[in-house]
């Protein structure tokens, strides 16, 4: 057959072969293959002539593997080690795809060793480790859109992906060669983690899915589109691939699993593999020229940049400000818990240095719940989360301030009027608490456009002729009418009131606050 294909092609004229060349798709390969021997034996100048030659002889490999499959026979424990052992192992078709596999595997081992839990790792070491997280990645630390394509939940994890990514890599990248395999999979990752961070910035997200789901979406499609292929070649791969998919997709939709990242790399790969194929005349090439991968990566990666800057950052601003306020309390409050044990007039000017400290790191909180409060589009539960924060936080940064003016001029610093302070703190924990629980307190300020009596009604809803518990300062007013409250703080000098009732007004103050409580807040100086 193919002594008579060269025959024909040697009896054409040069025209007649450069035109079944343009139109090799509609003949068989073995006489595309004459063709292009005849050509390169009259030194003819044909364009792609080098790409033609190497998609046909694909194909007709292809043809002979259908038509004439290799007997498979028993193989030893040997000669399964040895092929599992190529999985890790770069090869001349087959050279990014363990080189990835690899870096997973060692960036898993090394945190392994460094305490990581290898079944269930802490959500704080993903972190840490650079996982996709919204309050960290949109506020600074955009570079965890990509090491998180590198890290694992959990052991299972890892080892359910590097096949997946073996199997993929291993059909896909003898079809479009390194540069754009890798090129595919980064971008992929990147578009998982992208929509990831648009769908719920508060998740840890972390893993090679999105980039996986890619390539998946990319063979799929460049199967589906390449023209020197039958359906009947196709089907059986196309259907493969599309029960993977939606095998994981419909899997993914169970509470842990991050399908947004999913969608967002099987999307990626989808597109990016009609552009190749767009590119190649829709066959399977190595060759694309630099010009357009370049201008490809560009267009995608400014598409990513602008996607990244039109995440909404309030929600994630929030999460990052209470993440770094709690490390700071933590640290003011060390000197407190020290004092609390032995502190006295004696000992005391050795915690000034702790004070100082302290009173530094309110001062930092108060400044960023204050650009916090001025977001435009915080939610009314976090507003008034940010609100509580910020008077609490002013009134340690007072009462920090306090303590040290005392221990430098030797004075106790345990008086009322510090008393009075840490009762308030205590008010807007309270507060905080009750807030975060849905409990129904209530705080209200501006109290003194009406007299104290009817003021105080106004904004508690409770009648006062029940004689609700009235809480000054921390300090039950017993015996004392409503009416006379008027007679211990004047409405200018109430910072604010907050109302207990029912159950909630008996667990704090027992059986005399049976008809409510109301605790009033004076202004600091």
């Amino acid at each position: 057959m193919e002594n008579s294909y060269a025959a024909v092609a040697s009896e054409k004229e040069d025209h007649q072969l450069l035109k079944i060349l343009g139109e090799h798709a509609a003949y068989e390969p073995e006489a595309v293959l004459a063709v292009i021997a005849e050509i390169e034996k009259r030194n003819l100048q044909a364009p792609d002539l080098e790409q033609i030659k190497q998609e046909t002889l694909q194909a007709l490999a292809r043809q002979e593997q259908q038509f004439n499959p290799e007997p498979t026979g028993p193989t030893s424990f040997t000669d399964k080690l040895k092929d599992f052992w190529t999985l890790f192992v770069p090869q001349q078709h087959y050279f990014v795809t363990p080189i990835l596999v690899n870096i997973n595997l060692v960036i898993f081992v090394l945190l392994a060793l460094t305490g990581m839990h290898v079944l269930s790792p802490e959500s704080e070491d993903l972190v840490n480790a650079g996982a996709n997280f919204g309050p960290y990645t949109l506020t600074g630390e955009p570079w965890r859109l990509f090491t998180s394509m590198f890290l694992h939940i959990g052991i299972i994890h890892l080892l359910v992906n590097m096949y997946a990514l073996a199997s993929i890599g291993g059909a896909l990248e003898p079809l479009v060669g390194r540069r754009q395999f890798i090129t595919a999979y980064v971008l992929c990752g990147l578009a998982g983690s992208l929509v990831s961070l648009w769908w719920d910035q508060q998740r840890i997200s972390a893993g090679a899915s999105g980039a996986i789901f890619g390539m998946f979406g990319m063979f799929m499609t460049m199967v589906l589109l390449e023209r020197s292929m039958t359906w009947a070649e196709k089907k059986g791969m196309v259907y493969n691939m599309l029960g993977v998919i939606a095998f994981n997709l419909i899997f993914g939709l169970q509470g842990g699993i991050d399908n947004a990242a999913h969608t967002g790399g099987l999307v990626l790969g989808i597109v990016y593999g009609a552009v190749l194929m767009l590119r190649s005349k829709r066959y399977f090439t190595q060759q694309y020229n630099w010009g357009g991968s370049i201008a490809t990566v560009a267009l995608l990666l400014v598409a990513f940049v602008g996607l990244y800057l039109q995440v909404p950052t309030e929600n994630a601003r929030y999460l990052t400000v209470l993440d770094r306020f709690g490390e700071r309390e933590t640290a003011a409050m060390q000197v407190m818990k020290e004092m609390e044990v032995d502190a006295s007039l004696i000992n005391g000017g050795k915690y000034l240095p702790g004070l100082e400290q302290g009173i530094a790191l309110w001062d930092e909180s108060i400044k960023e719940l204050i650009a916090l409060q001025e977001l435009p589009d915080l939610g009314e539960q976090q507003a008034k989360e940010v609100e509580i924060l910020l008077n609490y936080t002013q009134l340690r940064k007072t009462s920090y301030t306090m303590m040290r003016d005392d221990i430098r001029s030797n004075q106790p610093w345990m008086h009322q009027k510090q008393q009075r302070v840490l009762w308030a703190i205590g008010t807007y924990v309270q507060e905080l608490n009750n807030l975060r629980e849905g409990k129904p307190s209530q705080q209200h300020e501006g109290v003194n456009d009406l007299p104290l009596p009817e003021a105080l009604e106004e904004v508690s809803g409770l009648p006062l002729v029940a004689q609700p518990l009235i809480v000054l300062d921390g300090e039950i007013l017993e015996g004392i009418a409503t009416a006379e409250v008027e007679d211990y703080i004047s409405p200018e000098e109430i910072e604010s009131v907050t109302v207990l009732k029912d159950e909630h007004a008996l667990a704090k103050y027992g059986e005399k606050a049976r008809n409510g409580v109301i605790e009033i807040v004076s202004k600091q100086e």
